[in-house]
């Protein structure tokens, strides 16, 4: 009965592991929405979007300094500019959710866009719609709740 018991119990640790794993994902196309018009947008670098097992659902870390940067507009008035290469996307509050025609499920999210490093601090309100289809994340769109109008859109992918 013991070695049933140890079965179980590895079988429930791993299937609960496999379907929380830390995810990575790379922009494969990028666009910008200003004024009502959607427009292909480069930025230098990889624009980066990883998961946590750990986190809250919709939880999200971004790395790009330049997306990041145009994002908040510079506003953030940083002692290390580098504070700018990645962001936390914090304590998401789900809003909606609905599955598409193709069967892409759209979440869309409410929460803290956190810049932190050292002494520097600074933090946006932005709604992230999250894209997924068949468990796995496939885009990202993303804006500032008030101010910037500016809503950018990722197609992902994983690194291959």
């Amino acid at each position: 009965m013991k070695k049933h018991y140890a079965l179980f119990l590895l079988l429930f640790f791993a299937a609960k592991n496999y379907g929380q794993q830390n995810q990575t994902l790379f922009a494969d196309k990028a666009w910008v929405n200003e004024s009502e018009e959607w427009s292909d947008f480069q930025y230098a670098g990889q624009i980066i979007f990883s998961t946590t097992a750990s986190s809250e659902e919709g939880s999200l870390r971004i790395g790009n300094y330049d997306l990041l940067y145009d994002f908040c507009e510079g506003k953030a008035k940083f002692s290390n500019k580098a504070t700018y290469s990645s962001a936390e996307f914090s304590h998401p509050r789900k809003i909606s959710s609905q599955t598409d025609k193709q069967g892409i499920l759209n979440s869309n999210y409410e929460g803290t866009l956190i810049f932190q490093s050292d002494k520097d601090y600074y933090s946006v309100i932005a709604l992230v719609t999250i894209l997924e289809k068949g468990g796995n994340i496939i885009g990202v769109k993303m804006r500032q709740k008030e101010g910037n109008r500016k809503e950018y859109a990722f197609s992902l992918k994983e690194k291959s």
